[in-house]
């Protein structure tokens, strides 16, 4: 997010009103000594002021009218507190509801009981906005539009409707105003955590400024339905390899900022599990789905849904084949649909690979390389104690690999991970958190499914087919072609940046006196040196490579040679011309 949306708040006069409000219901809610702390009590009201210190009184006698006091904890009225200030807030509380690598666990099991739950619009006000974002009256864009809502959330509302050619749709509707609501109070958000910051010094190691602009981007891009719209179709398009994986289509035609309008997904919740029964569904099989699913989005596209919850995905049973009439009806496999694209997590290449190695490490049972490669994505702050967080992370891939009685797998393991990080000064970045909360969910809806599932076995195939896609031919080429970009613009500013270093030679801006003969022999050796480098680069990534794909045993292969036999074969070549270049001395 922009800079300018974290004004101080004096510059943002409009915002009083509502800053105000927000204050109050603090200080109603018993934080009054963080307003105190922060200078804001002049914010508050007299009357709130008033009942206040009648409370106050009542509590120091120890009774309310004969009834003992029993204090409520702070997390509960920090909970309650979210519920009354509205929408943004509520979306803030549940985002820190899988932050408990910050938060203690009261406070995230507290949090994680806000649900995301509004009040239905007035009859013909969805309807309205329909017709004002597309500018065409409803009849002309559907054949029948349901009144009733199928869900209303705090930002927008579902309705069921059927287009005019006769396909059934879903039709988001965002609620009007909601924009400015969720603004104003980002506004306010910010501020507050300079505040905070500022006169609370403990809490600047857990950042709530930055803490803040993540919630904000978060929740800027999720009232956009047009960025969840392409966020949509960039799911449709990773899965359409999968015909075990729906994701609906987006119709762009009828869909807007405030408008989207996608294909109705008809099925069966997956924690339904007396509906899947009576339907035959494999539960084994769909457990493998949901994890294949899961795993792709992590570690081959590094695009995930940030909340896969059962709500969020629907069974569509597998359907049979049959001949109408002499014509033959293809059936459909067993599939599971997502949808509701509004929340996703990004991760950059350096992290999804170090994440694949990561898990491998995890299913090979190599702990050290598992705790490596986790220190590689983590920000270690100066105090860090990285020797303990090595210790409990042992403790904790012990317990998960060692103790086949215990049902966690993966997933389990990554997210008790990452939060020990923080006690011992080590943090990760907001996005993999929200990946190991996705992955654990992943991983308790397979449970639910298949109680006796062997994650570690399960998943060892899956593992194979992410290393697999990584190593695809076509994909390693797609990198080269964008690495090449790189070092062709390098290539082509290369000369006028020497022309201009030889012009402040001769200018006498740089001082250096140079020997030719010299410099020629340090430019043998350096080339030299950079050879090496890069052809022990090489050696080892076609080294590792090729252990990985004999370990997983992927039947791949080129002039009749296995894929891994060849590499191994093409490393011993580099190794023999990297020992020569580093005999060969200047």
């Amino acid at each position: 997010m922009s800079r300018s949306a974290f004004p101080k708040f004096r510059n943002a006069v409009g915002n009083l009103k509502r800053f105000r409000t927000v204050v109050t219901v603090l200080f109603e809610e018993g934080f009054s000594y963080l307003i105190d702390e922060m200078n804001l009590r002049y914010l508050v009201p007299f009357r709130a002021r008033f009942f206040f210190s009648l409370k106050k009184k009542a509590w120091a006698s120890g009774q309310v009218v004969g009834v003992k006091i029993i204090e409520t904890p702070p997390e509960v009225r920090l909970r309650r507190t979210m519920e009354r200030l509205g929408p943004t807030f509520m979306k803030l509380g549940q985002l820190l509801s899988v932050r408990s690598d910050i938060l203690p666990p009261e406070y995230t099991r507290e949090f994680s009981k806000l649900q995301d739950k509004g009040p239905i619009m007035n009859p013909g006000v969805a309807e309205k906005i329909i017709e004002t974002e597309l500018g065409m009256p409803i009849e002309n864009i559907f054949a029948s539009f349901d009144e009733q809502p199928i869900a209303a959330a705090s930002l927008a509302q579902v309705h069921r409707a059927t287009l005019r050619d006769g396909t059934p749709v879903a039709v988001k509707v965002r609620r009007l105003g909601i924009e400015e609501i969720v603004q104003t109070d980002i506004h306010i958000l910010a501020y507050l955590a300079q505040l905070f910051a500022k006169h609370f010094p403990v809490s600047r190691r857990f950042r709530p400024v930055r803490l803040v602009r993540e919630f904000a981007d978060w929740t800027l891009r999720e009232i956009d339905f047009e960025i969840e719209g392409a966020h949509t179709d960039m799911f449709r398009e990773s899965f359409a390899r999968l015909p075990e994986v729906v994701v609906p289509k987006v119709y762009w035609e009828f869909s807007s900022r405030s408008v989207l309008v996608t294909d109705f997904l008809s099925g069966f919740k997956v924690d339904d599990l007396a509906a899947l029964d009576q339907q035959k569904v494999d539960r084994h099989e769909l457990a493998r789905i949901g994890l294949r699913i899961g795993l792709r989005m992590f570690l081959v596209d590094g695009f995930f849904h940030a909340d896969p919850h059962p709500g969020n995905l629907v069974v569509l049973p597998a359907t049979p084949s049959s001949s109408v009439r002499g014509k033959e009806i293809i059936g459909q496999p067993l599939r599971l649909g997502l949808y509701d694209f509004g929340q996703v997590g990004r991760l950059t290449d350096r992290i999804r690979i170090e994440l694949i190695s990561c898990f491998m490490s995890f299913i090979e049972r190599k702990e050290e390389i598992y705790i490596k490669h986790i220190l590689d994505v983590s920000e270690q702050e100066e105090d860090a104690d990285v020797q303990s967080f090595r210790s409990q992370v042992q403790t904790i891939l012990v317990s998960v690999m060692h103790k086949p009685t215990e049902k966690k797998g993966l997933a389990s393991a990554f997210y008790q991970v990452l939060l020990a990080g923080a006690q011992y000064g080590i943090l990760f970045p907001a996005e993999l958190i929200l990946l190991a909360k996705s992955f654990l969910t992943i991983e308790r809806n397979g449970l639910r499914l298949w109680p006796d599932i062997n994650l570690e076995e399960e998943l060892r195939p899956l593992m194979a087919e992410v290393v697999k896609e990584e190593l695809n031919p076509a994909r390693l080429v797609a990198d080269l072609k964008t690495t090449a970009f790189d070092n062709l613009y390098l290539l082509r500013h290369l000369p006028e940046q020497t022309q201009t270093l030889l012009e402040r030679l001769n200018r006498g801006e740089i001082g250096v006196k140079l020997n030719l003969q010299e410099l020629r022999d340090l430019k043998k050796e350096f080339d030299r040196q950079n050879d090496v480098r890069v052809l022990a680069l090489l050696a080892v990534a076609l080294l590792i490579s090729s252990a990985v794909v004999l370990r997983l045993d992927i039947k791949a292969s080129a002039f009749g040679i296995s894929l891994g036999s060849l590499g191994f074969m093409v490393a011993s070549v580099v190794v023999l011309w990297l020992f020569f270049l580093i005999k060969r001395r200047p």
